[in-house]
């Protein structure tokens, strides 16, 4: 069950990466920033519906389980759970105050490079978890002592973090893929003595 959950918020989450809106250099830069939101968006509502599954998962799990190192994963999963449904809960409520948000060119780039610094931040971080629940997870197999908990924490501990690790390199790859866009207009945005220009040579 686990593992269908896992496949399919991975199909999910590449739907953030397929469905990507392609912008025409017609477009203005409130269409660019408002495709930033739109991935955010539907991240946050991929990483809402990976928390529900694993709050739900993993209270199944709790009590039906008949190990204690498996009570013990699948507590931790829904722990998770709660975290990143509080996460995504937090980040579509940036969404919409986002998308009511009277942005200038150069807040609106800002804003964009500073979500794609965001995720390769968290990128950094995912990589930590990884190693951490590995090395709980090894700790736990010599342990003499709560073995069961440091195994199911750790094997859930690294779940989540391979999980959040693809989620989170989606989601910066769905940004990059504007990079060029953006660097186009804001380079082509030129001051000048009577205000702000835009040029572009065909």
């Amino acid at each position: 069950m686990y593992n269908k959950l896992f496949i399919v918020f991975l199909l999910l989450i590449a739907t953030v990466h397929s469905g990507a809106q392609q912008i025409s250099f017609k477009d203005t830069i409130a269409a660019y920033n408002t495709h930033r939101i739109d991935v955010n968006k539907k991240g946050m509502q991929v990483l809402g519906g990976w928390g529900v599954a694993n709050i739900a998962e993993g209270g199944i799990g709790y009590f039906t389980a008949r190990q204690d190192q498996w009570k013990d994963f699948h507590a931790m999963n829904a722990a998770w759970g709660l975290v990143n449904t509080g996460i995504a809960a937090m980040g579509l409520h940036g969404v919409r105050k986002e998308m009511a948000a009277q942005l200038n060119s150069e807040d609106a780039y800002k804003r964009y490079r500073a979500t794609k610094k965001l995720y390769l931040i968290n990128i950094g971080l995912d990589v930590v978890y990884i190693g951490a629940g590995a090395a709980l997870a090894a700790y736990g197999a010599n342990a003499k002592s709560n073995a069961d908990l440091y195994k199911g924490f750790g094997a859930s501990v690294t779940v989540q973090g391979v999980f959040l690790l693809l989620f989170d390199n989606v989601m910066f790859a769905a940004h990059q893929r504007s990079n060029s866009k953006w660097f186009m207009i804001m380079n082509e945005l030129r001051v000048s003595n009577h205000g702000v220009g835009f040029t572009h040579t065909f």
